[in-house]
Formats: C-alpha cells, structure tokens, sequence
C-alpha cells in the first residue's frame, strides 16, 4: 500500500464511522415506529398494562390495541335479535409525550337466528357509521325502518339518523373480497358497518378487537 492510498484509508474511517452513527436516528426519523418488540400484557381482570412499539425498521403499523376486554353472558341474548348496546375502549400508539391515543367506540351485539347447525349466531358491530361517522341505531321492529326512508324491511336493521344509511344483518357484502354482514340496502354508506371479533365461550361472548380502519 503506498502512502496516498494509506491516508485515504485512515480519512475514510471516521466518515463510515459518522455516516453508520447518522443511519439509525435517520431511520428512527422516518419511521418512528422502528424500534423496542410489541409487547402487550393483560391482568387478570382484562385490562390492558403493557403496551410498547413495534419492533425493526420494516415492522408493520401499530395497531390499536383494547384496554379491556368486553365480556356478555349468552344469558344476555334469549331469543333472536336480543341485542346490547356496550363501549369498547383502545389505544392506539401516538408517537408524542402521552404515548397513546385512547378512543371508545360504541357498538352492538346482536343475537341473529340459528345458524344452520341450530346454534347461537351473533354480530358484533361497531355504531359509527362508515359515511360520516355518525351514531347509528339498532331496529328491533322492522316497521321502524320507514322512518329511514326504507318502508319494505322485513327483519330488523341497523340505521343511521343522519344520512339514512340502512344496514341489513342478514346479508353479506364483499368488501375487498371479504365478505362482511351488514349489508347495505338503503343510503349513502360505502360499506358495512366496521365488525369487532369476539370469541364464545359455552357460557359467554367476549369481545376482543375492532375491525382496522375507518371513524373512530
């Protein structure tokens, strides 16, 4: 090596060096969310006590998380089209001094006829309407729904009072090759309503996260 090249060897070294120390706050600026693994840790009561980011440069978005979990007895729903009303808070991780976004969103379960093996069938919706977001309500009557400017419901419905965007239960929509109940029949909304997930037990319903997207 002669002498030329060698001093350009020792410059070289603290550049790489200072270019390897500007990468990560870089990354770090462009993607905030890069950095500690996702942990998510509940009590025994359901809540919700740990919460951190996602982890790697290429780590997919944070994703709201529920602070508790909602929790019905099937005793609740007696007969078809029992329904309840309920709140569901999350989080959803806000890269500022709180750390967290909190949001409580309402919804509905709604027990729906026997399935085709004779068993309990729900829906789980969230109320903000995918128009506008306003609050919609549940129709346990069908007769109710000519107030929504759709007089030739059959079952009961879910409708909006501020646009009169009328869902139906019973019908499925494809939504990006998803299909979701809560059709629409009547009204403006783009789409069904936004659903929750939720799991049965033999003696509960137990609602756990929301559908991404959308007002909340």
């Amino acid at each position: 090596m002669n002498r030329r090249d060698f001093l350009k060897l020792i410059v070289s070294i603290p550049v790489l060096g200072a270019v390897a120390l500007f990468v990560s706050p870089l990354f770090r600026y462009l993607r905030p969310s890069s950095g500690p693994l996702k942990t998510t840790s509940w009590n025994t009561k359901g809540n919700l006590t740990e919460w951190k980011g996602a982890s790697g440069i290429v780590a997919p978005p944070d994703m709201p998380q529920a602070e508790r979990k909602v929790t019905f007895n099937l005793s609740d729903f007696p007969a078809p089209w029992s329904y309840q009303p309920f709140t569901f808070s999350q989080r959803s991780k806000e890269y500022t001094f709180r750390h967290f976004q909190a949001s409580k969103i309402p919804g509905f379960v709604v027990r729906l006829p026997e399935d085709k093996d004779g068993k309990p069938d729900f829906i789980v919706v969230s109320r903000i309407c995918p128009h506008m977001g306003c609050v919609f309500n549940f129709l346990p009557d069908p007769a109710e729904a000519a107030a929504y400017n759709y007089p030739i419901a059959k079952n009961p419905l879910f409708a909006c009072p501020c646009h009169l965007s009328v869902y139906d239960p019973l019908q499925t929509q494809d939504v990006s090759g998803k299909m979701l109940r809560g059709k629409v029949v009547s009204g403006p909304a783009p789409r069904p309503p936004r659903q929750f997930s939720f799991e049965m037990t033999d003696t509960q319903l137990i609602v756990a996260a929301l559908e991404a997207g959308g007002i909340a």
